[in-house]
Protein backbone atom coordinates (compact mmCIF):
# COMPACT_ATOMS: atom_id res chain seq x y z
CA UNK A 1 0.00 0.00 0.00
CA UNK A 2 1.08 3.29 -0.41
CA UNK A 3 1.49 4.26 3.27
CA UNK A 4 3.62 7.70 4.01
CA UNK A 5 7.19 6.48 5.43
CA UNK A 6 9.48 8.50 7.09
CA UNK A 7 12.89 7.02 8.41
CA UNK A 8 15.23 7.54 10.76
CA UNK A 9 18.47 5.94 11.16
CA UNK A 10 20.13 6.28 14.39
CA UNK A 11 23.97 7.12 14.01
CA UNK A 12 26.85 6.18 16.72
CA UNK A 13 27.64 9.57 17.45
CA UNK A 14 26.06 11.76 20.39
CA UNK A 15 22.73 13.95 19.75
CA UNK A 16 19.77 12.99 18.05
CA UNK A 17 19.63 12.51 14.22
CA UNK A 18 16.80 14.35 12.60
CA UNK A 19 13.97 12.02 10.69
CA UNK A 20 14.27 12.01 6.80
CA UNK A 21 12.33 10.49 4.03
CA UNK A 22 14.79 7.85 2.67
CA UNK A 23 14.38 5.05 -0.42
CA UNK A 24 12.88 2.00 1.07
CA UNK A 25 15.19 0.23 -0.84
CA UNK A 26 18.49 1.87 0.98
CA UNK A 27 17.69 1.15 4.20
CA UNK A 28 18.29 -2.54 3.89
CA UNK A 29 21.26 -2.27 1.66
CA UNK A 30 23.70 -3.68 4.10
CA UNK A 31 21.43 -7.18 5.03
CA UNK A 32 20.60 -7.32 1.40
CA UNK A 33 24.56 -7.65 0.42
CA UNK A 34 25.11 -9.83 3.78
CA UNK A 35 22.63 -12.88 2.78
CA UNK A 36 23.39 -12.58 -1.01
CA UNK A 37 27.13 -14.24 -0.20
CA UNK A 38 28.67 -11.05 -0.28
CA UNK A 39 30.74 -12.55 3.02
CA UNK A 40 34.38 -10.85 1.16
CA UNK A 41 32.89 -7.24 0.13
CA UNK A 42 31.31 -7.27 3.79
CA UNK A 43 34.24 -8.18 5.67
CA UNK A 44 36.09 -5.52 3.97
CA UNK A 45 33.80 -2.78 4.60
CA UNK A 46 33.54 -3.92 7.87
CA UNK A 47 29.80 -3.35 8.22
CA UNK A 48 26.98 -5.26 9.51
CA UNK A 49 23.83 -6.05 8.75
CA UNK A 50 20.53 -4.61 10.25
CA UNK A 51 19.77 -6.62 12.60
CA UNK A 52 16.32 -4.56 13.64
CA UNK A 53 13.45 -2.34 12.04
CA UNK A 54 11.10 -0.76 14.21
CA UNK A 55 7.52 0.44 12.12
CA UNK A 56 5.45 2.42 13.77
CA UNK A 57 2.13 4.22 13.13
CA UNK A 58 -1.78 4.39 13.24
CA UNK A 59 -3.70 0.97 13.27
CA UNK A 60 -4.78 -0.21 10.10
CA UNK A 61 -1.92 1.50 7.85
CA UNK A 62 -0.19 -1.47 6.61
CA UNK A 63 2.75 -2.55 8.87
CA UNK A 64 2.26 -6.26 9.02
CA UNK A 65 1.80 -6.18 5.49
CA UNK A 66 5.11 -4.44 5.31
CA UNK A 67 6.83 -6.57 8.56
CA UNK A 68 5.70 -9.85 5.23
CA UNK A 69 7.48 -7.95 2.37
CA UNK A 70 10.33 -7.28 3.67
CA UNK A 71 10.79 -11.12 4.30
CA UNK A 72 9.95 -11.58 1.10
CA UNK A 73 12.43 -9.19 -0.75
CA UNK A 74 15.11 -10.54 1.27
CA UNK A 75 14.15 -14.29 0.72
CA UNK A 76 14.34 -14.80 4.49
CA UNK A 77 13.22 -17.98 5.78
CA UNK A 78 9.17 -17.59 6.42
CA UNK A 79 8.32 -15.11 9.21
CA UNK A 80 7.51 -15.51 12.71
CA UNK A 81 4.76 -13.08 13.49
CA UNK A 82 3.96 -12.76 17.17
CA UNK A 83 1.91 -10.70 18.95
CA UNK A 84 3.55 -9.27 22.17
CA UNK A 85 1.56 -9.95 25.17
CA UNK A 86 1.74 -13.55 24.07
CA UNK A 87 5.22 -13.38 25.12
CA UNK A 88 4.35 -12.64 28.89
CA UNK A 89 3.51 -15.62 31.14
CA UNK A 90 2.35 -15.76 35.06
CA UNK A 91 5.11 -18.03 36.23
CA UNK A 92 8.89 -16.88 36.57
CA UNK A 93 11.15 -17.05 34.14
CA UNK A 94 8.59 -18.46 31.44
CA UNK A 95 8.58 -14.79 29.71
CA UNK A 96 12.38 -15.03 29.27
CA UNK A 97 12.26 -18.94 28.02
CA UNK A 98 8.98 -17.82 25.37
CA UNK A 99 11.25 -15.09 23.63
CA UNK A 100 14.36 -17.53 23.65
CA UNK A 101 11.80 -20.09 22.03
CA UNK A 102 11.57 -17.58 18.91
CA UNK A 103 15.23 -17.61 18.29
CA UNK A 104 16.00 -21.30 18.47
CA UNK A 105 15.72 -21.82 14.90
CA UNK A 106 17.90 -19.36 14.52
CA UNK A 107 20.50 -20.04 16.70
CA UNK A 108 20.34 -23.73 15.33
CA UNK A 109 21.18 -23.05 11.59
CA UNK A 110 23.88 -20.41 12.76
CA UNK A 111 25.61 -23.31 14.45
CA UNK A 112 25.15 -25.77 12.04
CA UNK A 113 26.15 -23.62 9.08
CA UNK A 114 27.65 -20.57 10.34
CA UNK A 115 27.74 -17.55 7.35
CA UNK A 116 25.86 -19.82 4.91
CA UNK A 117 22.87 -19.86 7.49
CA UNK A 118 19.73 -18.01 6.03
CA UNK A 119 18.19 -15.27 7.64
CA UNK A 120 15.39 -15.47 9.97
CA UNK A 121 13.67 -12.95 10.50
CA UNK A 122 10.78 -12.72 13.82
CA UNK A 123 8.06 -9.75 14.37
CA UNK A 124 6.51 -8.19 17.22
CA UNK A 125 2.84 -7.08 16.84
CA UNK A 126 2.25 -4.75 19.79
CA UNK A 127 6.21 -4.79 20.73
CA UNK A 128 4.87 -2.22 22.96
CA UNK A 129 3.43 -4.51 25.31
CA UNK A 130 6.44 -6.52 26.36
CA UNK A 131 9.39 -3.77 25.79
CA UNK A 132 8.19 -0.77 27.77
CA UNK A 133 10.87 1.11 28.99
CA UNK A 134 12.29 -0.87 32.41
CA UNK A 135 11.01 0.24 36.17
CA UNK A 136 8.09 1.82 34.67
CA UNK A 137 5.25 -0.56 34.73
CA UNK A 138 4.64 -1.10 38.49
CA UNK A 139 4.56 -4.89 39.86
CA UNK A 140 5.24 -6.24 36.86
CA UNK A 141 8.73 -3.90 36.20
CA UNK A 142 10.33 -7.41 36.55
CA UNK A 143 8.77 -9.50 34.09
CA UNK A 144 9.11 -6.45 31.54
CA UNK A 145 12.48 -5.99 32.50
CA UNK A 146 13.82 -9.25 32.06
CA UNK A 147 12.38 -9.86 28.62
CA UNK A 148 14.13 -6.82 27.22
CA UNK A 149 17.01 -7.25 28.75
CA UNK A 150 16.50 -11.07 26.79
CA UNK A 151 15.73 -9.62 23.73
CA UNK A 152 18.72 -7.27 23.36
CA UNK A 153 20.75 -10.57 24.51
CA UNK A 154 19.71 -12.18 21.04
CA UNK A 155 20.10 -9.24 18.62
CA UNK A 156 23.94 -8.03 19.89
CA UNK A 157 24.45 -9.23 23.49
CA UNK A 158 26.21 -11.95 24.80
CA UNK A 159 23.73 -13.90 23.16
CA UNK A 160 23.55 -12.82 19.75
CA UNK A 161 23.01 -13.96 16.29
CA UNK A 162 24.04 -12.74 12.85
CA UNK A 163 21.35 -14.61 11.05
CA UNK A 164 18.46 -12.63 12.38
CA UNK A 165 15.93 -9.94 11.59
CA UNK A 166 13.86 -8.28 14.44
CA UNK A 167 10.80 -6.57 13.22
CA UNK A 168 8.80 -4.29 15.82
CA UNK A 169 5.84 -3.11 14.88
CA UNK A 170 3.80 -0.12 17.38
CA UNK A 171 1.19 2.62 17.77
CA UNK A 172 3.18 3.82 20.54
CA UNK A 173 7.20 4.27 19.63
CA UNK A 174 7.20 6.41 23.26
CA UNK A 175 6.46 3.57 25.29
CA UNK A 176 9.60 1.60 24.26
CA UNK A 177 12.44 1.09 26.43
CA UNK A 178 14.65 3.59 24.79
CA UNK A 179 18.05 0.79 24.93
CA UNK A 180 15.86 -1.30 21.95
CA UNK A 181 15.96 2.01 19.90
CA UNK A 182 20.12 2.29 19.60
CA UNK A 183 22.60 1.57 17.05
CA UNK A 184 22.88 -2.24 16.17
CA UNK A 185 19.01 -2.68 18.14
CA UNK A 186 15.92 -1.77 16.33
CA UNK A 187 18.20 1.41 14.69
CA UNK A 188 15.88 1.77 11.48
CA UNK A 189 12.55 3.58 12.33
CA UNK A 190 10.17 3.98 9.78
CA UNK A 191 6.69 5.70 10.45
CA UNK A 192 4.06 4.08 8.35
CA UNK A 193 1.48 7.23 8.46
CA UNK A 194 -1.85 7.37 6.63
CA UNK A 195 -1.83 7.33 2.79
CA UNK A 196 -2.10 10.43 1.06
CA UNK A 197 -4.53 10.71 -2.18
CA UNK A 198 -2.52 8.81 -4.60
CA UNK A 199 -1.95 6.01 -2.11
CA UNK A 200 -5.28 5.78 -1.22
CA UNK A 201 -6.42 5.39 -4.89
CA UNK A 202 -3.54 2.95 -5.48
CA UNK A 203 -4.92 1.21 -2.73
CA UNK A 204 -8.45 1.44 -3.85
CA UNK A 205 -7.66 0.11 -7.35
CA UNK A 206 -5.60 -3.01 -5.68
CA UNK A 207 -8.77 -3.86 -4.15
CA UNK A 208 -10.97 -3.60 -6.65
CA UNK A 209 -8.61 -5.34 -9.27
CA UNK A 210 -10.56 -8.31 -9.49
CA UNK A 211 -14.35 -6.71 -9.83
CA UNK A 212 -12.58 -4.83 -13.11
CA UNK A 213 -11.10 -8.22 -14.48
CA UNK A 214 -14.41 -9.84 -14.04
CA UNK A 215 -16.43 -6.41 -15.33
CA UNK A 216 -18.27 -6.24 -11.72
CA UNK A 217 -16.78 -2.51 -11.13
CA UNK A 218 -19.14 -0.52 -12.88
CA UNK A 219 -17.97 2.23 -15.80
CA UNK A 220 -19.23 5.31 -13.45
CA UNK A 221 -16.72 4.46 -10.80
CA UNK A 222 -13.98 6.95 -10.53
CA UNK A 223 -11.08 5.66 -8.09
CA UNK A 224 -9.96 9.12 -8.26
CA UNK A 225 -12.77 10.56 -6.87
CA UNK A 226 -13.41 8.39 -3.87
CA UNK A 227 -9.27 8.87 -2.85
CA UNK A 228 -10.04 12.45 -2.93
CA UNK A 229 -13.21 11.55 -0.22
CA UNK A 230 -11.55 9.45 1.63
CA UNK A 231 -9.20 11.59 3.35
CA UNK A 232 -7.95 10.21 6.28
CA UNK A 233 -8.78 6.64 5.64
CA UNK A 234 -5.98 3.92 6.54
CA UNK A 235 -5.50 0.85 4.23
CA UNK A 236 -7.54 -1.11 6.08
CA UNK A 237 -10.51 0.99 6.16
CA UNK A 238 -9.87 1.53 2.43
CA UNK A 239 -10.43 -2.43 2.09
CA UNK A 240 -13.49 -1.97 4.33
CA UNK A 241 -15.04 0.85 2.27
CA UNK A 242 -14.77 -1.77 -0.98
CA UNK A 243 -16.19 -4.70 0.92
CA UNK A 244 -19.37 -2.56 2.43
CA UNK A 245 -19.69 -1.85 -1.39
CA UNK A 246 -19.66 -4.97 -2.42
CA UNK A 247 -22.41 -6.05 0.03
CA UNK A 248 -24.45 -2.99 -0.99
CA UNK A 249 -24.49 -4.08 -4.15
CA UNK A 250 -24.96 -7.51 -3.35
CA UNK A 251 -27.84 -6.95 -1.25
CA UNK A 252 -29.71 -6.31 -4.84
CA UNK A 253 -29.73 -9.83 -5.78
CA UNK A 254 -32.18 -10.87 -2.81
CA UNK A 255 -35.54 -11.02 -3.57
CA UNK A 256 -38.61 -9.32 -1.34
CA UNK A 257 -40.40 -13.02 -0.22
CA UNK A 258 -41.31 -14.69 2.90
CA UNK A 259 -37.83 -16.16 2.73
CA UNK A 260 -34.48 -15.35 1.83
CA UNK A 261 -34.16 -16.19 -2.04
CA UNK A 262 -31.44 -14.54 -4.56
CA UNK A 263 -32.78 -13.58 -8.30
CA UNK A 264 -30.52 -15.83 -10.34
CA UNK A 265 -31.52 -13.10 -13.29
CA UNK A 266 -29.94 -10.23 -11.39
CA UNK A 267 -26.68 -12.05 -10.43
CA UNK A 268 -25.27 -12.06 -13.64
CA UNK A 269 -26.04 -8.76 -14.50
CA UNK A 270 -24.79 -7.46 -10.68
CA UNK A 271 -21.68 -4.46 -11.33
CA UNK A 272 -20.83 -2.49 -7.63
CA UNK A 273 -21.51 1.15 -8.33
CA UNK A 274 -20.24 4.57 -7.63
CA UNK A 275 -23.47 4.64 -5.64
CA UNK A 276 -22.94 1.76 -4.39
CA UNK A 277 -19.51 3.07 -2.65
CA UNK A 278 -20.79 6.41 -1.72
CA UNK A 279 -23.55 4.28 0.38
CA UNK A 280 -20.74 2.44 2.38
CA UNK A 281 -18.88 5.94 2.13
CA UNK A 282 -22.03 7.82 3.98
CA UNK A 283 -23.13 4.74 6.12
CA UNK A 284 -20.72 2.34 7.04
CA UNK A 285 -17.10 3.33 7.18
CA UNK A 286 -16.01 6.14 8.82
CA UNK A 287 -12.08 6.80 9.43
CA UNK A 288 -11.07 6.17 13.23
CA UNK A 289 -8.91 9.54 12.36
CA UNK A 290 -11.75 11.98 11.47
CA UNK A 291 -10.98 14.67 8.85
CA UNK A 292 -10.80 18.55 9.59
CA UNK A 293 -11.56 20.53 6.88
CA UNK A 294 -9.47 23.05 8.26
CA UNK A 295 -6.18 21.38 8.48
CA UNK A 296 -4.23 20.18 5.64
CA UNK A 297 -4.13 16.80 5.28
CA UNK A 298 -0.23 15.17 5.91
CA UNK A 299 1.28 14.33 2.63
CA UNK A 300 4.15 11.62 2.82
CA UNK A 301 5.88 10.22 0.11
CA UNK A 302 4.27 6.67 -1.05
CA UNK A 303 8.53 5.52 -1.12
CA UNK A 304 8.02 1.59 0.04
CA UNK A 305 5.09 0.42 -2.40
CA UNK A 306 6.94 0.28 -5.93
CA UNK A 307 9.14 -2.21 -4.18
CA UNK A 308 5.97 -5.10 -3.40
Amino acid sequence: MASGVSATGNGSGGGSVEPKRVNFGRLLANTVVTFEKAEEVVEQLGCKHVKGILLYGPPGTGKTLMARQIGTMLNAREPKIVNGPQILDKYVGESEANVRRLFADAEEEEKRLGPASGLHIIIFDEIDAICKARGTVGGNSGVHDTVVNQLLAKIDGVEQLNNILVIGMTNRRDMIDEALLRPGRLEVQMEISLPNEEGRVQILSIHTRRMKEFKKLAPDVDLRELGVKTKNFSGAELEGLVRAAQSTAMNRLIKAASKVEVDPAAMEKLMVTREDFLHAFENDIKPMVPYTPNKLEAQKDPVWFQYF
